[in-house]
């Protein structure tokens, strides 16, 4: 995604100097990974939704701010990521109100494939609980270069620009994320999986 070879970056430019009518492109252009990545970061679905409702919201009022040629998703996860952040401080002074946040089937029922026999479907579904979990176990600097870097393809340089840091330190936290999940997946049985969980 560079420059002028971004369709979806001519049409953030557009956007930021106030062609309102080009909204929709964008937001079909951001809809799916934007959601998956909230998705990873928040602990409930609804939070997800919120979290992603936000992200535009906040898009739109710092539109004037894109800085053109730059990679608008990884700016939509920069600013997910900023306002999750903001949540998470405002939670931990409010502790009462995070309740459990174990609620895995709730968050994932819809993103399992339904293909295969049923044996495999719930062998699947085991294995992506145990991911998935161990994912709301790690810190959320590990978490977010996981999510990144594995599961939305970011090289590690787009991945540090977009959490703040350096490649070596996107590196260090994905590695320790992987391991995380690797040891999971062997004390629950995954052996053979562990081995390509990252």
């Amino acid at each position: 995604m560079k420059g002028c070879a971004d369709p979806l970056g001519r049409l953030m430019a557009r956007y930021a100097a106030g062609d309102d009518g080009v909204f929709e492109a964008i937001y079909r252009g951001l809809d799916a990974p934007l959601y998956r990545f909230c998705l990873r970061l928040a602990a409930r679905r609804h939070e997800a939704d919120d979290l992603f409702q936000e992200t535009f919201l906040k898009m739109h009022r710092a539109r004037g701010t894109y800085v053109p040629g730059a990679s608008v998703l990884h700016w939509a996860y920069a600013i997910a990521r900023s306002l999750y952040l903001s949540r998470v401080r405002y939670w931990r002074r409010r502790p009462e109100w995070l309740g459990t946040a174990d609620d895995v089937s709730e968050q994932e029922d819809a993103h399992v494939d339904a293909e295969g026999t049923p044996e495999a479907e719930v062998m699947a579904e085991r294995l992506l609980d145990v991911v998935l979990v161990e994912l709301r176990r790690m810190s959320e600097k590990n978490r977010s270069a996981y999510v990144l870097m594995r599961e939305e393809g970011l090289s590690a340089a787009d991945a540090a620009a977009v959490l703040g840091i350096t490649v070596h330190g996107v590196k260090q936290r994905a590695h320790r994320a992987d391991q995380q999940i690797k040891s999971a997946l062997s004390d629950a049985g995954w052996i053979g999986e562990a081995h390509g969980a990252g």
